[in-house]
C-alpha cells in the first residue's frame, strides 16, 4: 500500500512538472530541471531519510504517530518524481512540435487543454513502465526505512520491521525470522521488475 500510493503520488507530481517544463520551455523549464538535477544529486533514500527525520523534529511525537503512514508515502514519492518529470517532458519537446498540437493552437485550443487530451495520451507509455519499476523500489525504500526504525509504526506489518526483529535474535539460531521476510522482499521486487521489462517489451514497438 506504501509503495502504490508513493508512486501515484510521484507520479501525478512528476507528470504534472513535466508536461509544464516541456511546454513552457524558458525560465519555468530551468526552474523545475534544475530542481531536479538538484535532487539527483542525492540517493533517493537519503531524500526520504531526510522529509522522515523533519517530519519528526517538526511534529509533536502523539501527531507523527497518527500521521506516521502518510509521512513515509510522501517522503518515498518525493524522493522519487525527478525520473517521471525528465521523461515527461523529453517526451513533451518531441510532441509539442508535432503537426497536430499545431492544429490545436490554430483552432483555438488553450495550453490546459493541448496538454490533458493531446499530449498526455502520448507520452503515459514510458511513464508507465517507470511506474512499475518505482513499485519495486517504493518497496526496498518502505522496507529500508522500516529496518532502521524510521518507517511506518511498530505496530504496522511491514517485512523491513520483521527483519530488524529478526536481526536481534539471528544469532541465537532464529534464522528464518529475518531469512524469510528478506526471501519474501527479494522475490516481490523481483516479480514486479520482471513484469516492467514485460511491459515495456509491450508498450515498445520496437522491441517486439
Amino acid at each position: 500500500m506504501v509503495s502504490v500510493c508513493a508512486t501515484l503520488f510521484a507520479l501525478f507530481v512528476g507528470v504534472t512538472l513535466g508536461l509544464v517544463s516541456g511546454y513552457a520551455g524558458g525560465t519555468i523549464d530551468n526552474l523545475i530541471m534544475r530542481l531536479a538535477d538538484m535532487q539527483l544529486s542525492f540517493p533517493a533514500i537519503l531524500v526520504a531519510l531526510l522529509v522522515d527525520g523533519l517530519a519528526r523534529t517538526l511534529l509533536p511525537h502523539a501527531l507523527h504517530e497518527r500521521l506516521a503512514l502518510p509521512v513515509v508515502i510522501f517522503a518515498i514519492g518525493v524522493s522519487t518524481w525527478v525520473q517521471y518529470a525528465r521523461t515527461v517532458r523529453g517526451a513533451t519537446l518531441v510532441e509539442k512540435s508535432k503537426d497536430y498540437v499545431h492544429a490545436a493552437r490554430l483552432i483555438g485550443m488553450g495550453p490546459l487543454r493541448i496538454l490533458l487530451r493531446h499530449v498526455l495520451p502520448n507520452v503515459l507509455g514510458p511513464v508507465l513502465v517507470i511506474a512499475t519499476l518505482s513499485l519495486g523500489l517504493g518497496i526496498l525504500t518502505e522496507a529500508t526505512l522500516s529496518f532502521l526504525g524510521l518507517g511506518v509504526p511498530p505496530t504496522s506489518p511491514s517485512l523491513g520491521t520483521l527483519m530488524r526483529s529478526g536481526n536481534e535474535v539471528l544469532f541465537a539460531g532464529e534464522w528464518w525470522v529475518t531469512v524469510l521476510p528478506g526471501l519474501c522482499l527479494m522475490l516481490l521486487v523481483l516479480a514486479i521488475n520482471l513484469l516492467g521489462d514485460w511491459l515495456r517489451d509491450v508498450l515498445n514497438p520496437r522491441l517486439r
